[in-house]
């Protein structure tokens, strides 16, 4: 289960992986986007407040100084904006402060920290852009913006409006310094006639001025732009990763599809050779056996178990080793066969094994190993045999047809005319015998041409289910007088229940009889003859097996005793086994014959059974 389970991972759509890539991208850059907007805001509030902070001094400067002046009695009818000139002065020096000025309503500039700007109308767009602004949210609050300035470059700028104060009354500054502290003293103690109160008449409440600081902007665009590589970097990151993952992924996607198929081609390679009835057998470059499917054990007898990994040359018989290369030197190398036929003799018997060797190269060239391929022509060279002699015996057939034609009809004549000449001499007479004698042979002659018509001549087969065991009785008694004249015993061994054949019943006599007859003529001097019967094994035919202790027939006369007119015993005519396979042959079944000198001689007949094909 867990292995299905890692299976469906990996083997995911490749829609399913764009969507994620997809979510992943936007994921970073949103990531990316709040990272850089979240450091803008931290950083533009670190200037606001560094701006908001030098307004409040100036403020707070401009009116420390007024009061100290009032306390001290150094108060005169001069106006404000020298107290507030004087912060300004005080507070340029800061490198990271580019100007700090106050305007009124009018653009005019009140103070500023380069004096020469001192009642000169201000030009800059930006700045009357924050004024407006100001003006529009009631003056409370704290305005900024960044511009480019001719004179500065890239500025931050922070504007706020302010309320200052002037004094407005002339005989305050000849009070004594004890009137001056009562009256200051009473004049705070009222907040209608405290002259620091905007209620106050000490201020000019009817005029709004505009605190302004430029503060430089090249360390916040700096800063700024280190904070969007370095989110770039780690959004970059990010992506490399999760594309790494992807990769990875899809490369493990890769490698498990490839496996899988690579996994199913071999199975079904293997399929493929196990079940292929050629007989493969492949060595590898030290000559030791690779593959060796079961075409291949069933030709050779040689279990798959045993042949892998065994070597090739100790395995294998001459006539099949010498296929494969020797593993010499190449001077050293015999020309070696590549397709031939081979005749192999097993347990199972002698086959015709067609052979043809392959060389094994990899895509360099080099040689990896070899491969032979066996098929079994056995069957195919039975069946040419088999169709060379039916060919052979339809000649012999269509000739026999003739001579018999051309024969017959002088023969009658001849006969004809014996008859009449031997009617003529007295039957004490030389004459009369000899007609009767030329008669007789006439009348021989007339029964070998009979057998070579009904050899040459399809004959007409009345097929009826025919009981083999009391055909075989029958025959057994027609024969007794001969079995026991020679001193030849019989034993009959069939199965208990055989199914009954297919045949024409007299024919099927003939040739049984045949048989029984060259089995008991080949044992001169008595012997035993056993016939045997048995179902086949897939119940579709009946084997007729008949043994004789007979002298043998040599190995060069075996495949020729089916031919006509061809026998090994002397008064032999050759044409009863020749008939024999005829008859049988018409029936739908086999005969053949294994012999072995000194032995004796082993017939075997296959008939179909009853609806049997």
């Amino acid at each position: 289960m867990p292995r299905a389970i890692r299976s469906r991972f990996f083997f995911v759509s490749p829609w399913l992986l764009a969507a994620a890539t997809g979510l992943l991208i936007l994921i970073i850059v949103t990531f990316t986007f709040s990272t850089i907007q979240r450091d803008k805001r931290m950083m533009t509030q670190s200037m606001l407040q560094k701006g908001a902070i030098l307004i409040r001094v100036i403020g707070s400067g401009a009116k420390g100084a007024y009061l100290a002046d009032m306390q001290h009695g150094f108060l005169t009818t001069g106006s404000w904006e020298k107290y507030v000139q004087d912060v300004i002065d005080r507070l340029s020096g800061d490198p990271d402060v580019h100007f700090l000025m106050v305007i009124d309503q009018n653009n005019r500039i009140v103070a500023h920290s380069d004096r020469q700007k001192i009642g000169s109308i201000i030009q800059e767009q930006v700045i009357d852009g924050l004024k407006h602004m100001a003006e529009k949210t009631g003056g409370q609050s704290l305005l900024h913006r960044t511009a480019k300035m001719d004179t500065f470059g890239s500025v931050f700028l922070v504007a706020r409006p302010c309320l200052f104060f002037r004094p407005v009354h002339p005989a305050i500054s000849r009070f004594t310094e004890a009137d001056q502290d009562t009256t200051f003293s009473s004049a705070l103690s009222s907040d209608k006639n405290n002259i620091f109160s905007p209620h106050s008449r000490q201020f000019d409440t009817d005029r709004v001025y505009f605190a302004v600081v430029g503060l430089n902007n090249t360390g916040f665009e700096k800063s700024l732009r280190q904070l969007r590589f370095q989110a770039s970097m780690l959004a970059l990151a990010m992506l490399l990763v999760g594309v790494g993952g992807w990769l990875s992924l899809s490369a493990v996607q890769g490698y498990r599809l490839s496996q899988k198929a690579l996994s199913d081609i071999r199975a079904f390679t293997g399929l493929l050779i196990a079940r292929l009835p050629v007989g493969i057998i492949a060595i590898n470059q030290q000559g030791l056996v690779s593959t060796w499917n079961q075409a291949a054990e069933d030709m050779t007898g040689i279990s798959t178990q045993k042949a892998l990994g065994s070597k090739v040359s100790q395995l294998l018989p001459p006539q099949l080793a010498v296929f494969f290369l020797p593993l010499l030197p190449v001077e050293e190398l015999k020309e070696t066969v590549t397709d031939s036929e081979v005749r192999l003799v097993t347990e199972k018997g002698e086959m015709s094994l067609h052979c043809r060797v392959i060389d094994l190269h990899d895509q360099d060239k080099a040689y990896r190993g070899q491969v032979l391929l066996m098929s079994d022509m056995t069957q195919v060279k039975e069946l040419e045999a088999e169709m060379r002699e039916n060919e052979r015996l339809a000649a012999v057939g269509r000739m026999a047809a003739g001579v018999a034609h051309e024969v017959r009809n002088p023969l009658s004549s001849i006969k004809g005319l014996a008859l009449l000449l031997k009617n003529k001499f007295s039957r004490q007479s030389s004459e009369f015998e000899t007609t009767g004698l030329l008669i007789q042979e006439v009348e021989r002659m007339n029964r070998t041409i009979s057998e070579l018509l009904s050899f040459a001549r399809p004959g007409s087969l009345e097929f009826q289910s025919v009981d083999i065991l009391e055909l075989l009785n029958d025959v057994l008694q027609l024969v007794a007088a001969d079995t026991s004249s020679e001193n030849v015993d019989i034993f009959l061994h069939c199965d208990e229940s055989l199914p009954h054949v297919r045949a024409d019943q007299d024919r099927l006599r003939q040739v049984i009889i045949n048989i029984l007859l060259n089995g008991v003529q080949a044992m001169e001097h008595g012997g035993k003859l056993e016939i045997s019967v048995c179902s086949s094994t897939d119940g579709r035919s009946v084997e007729l097996q008949f043994t004789d202790t007979g002298k043998g027939i040599a190995p060069e006369h075996v495949g020729h005793v089916f031919f006509p007119y061809y026998t090994t015993k002397t008064g032999g005519t050759g044409i009863g086994l020749a008939i024999s396979q005829k008859i049988i042959a018409d029936h739908g079944g086999t005969i053949r014959l294994e012999s072995e000198v000194g032995k004796g001689t082993t017939v075997y007949v296959l008939l179909p059974v009853t609806g049997g094909e």
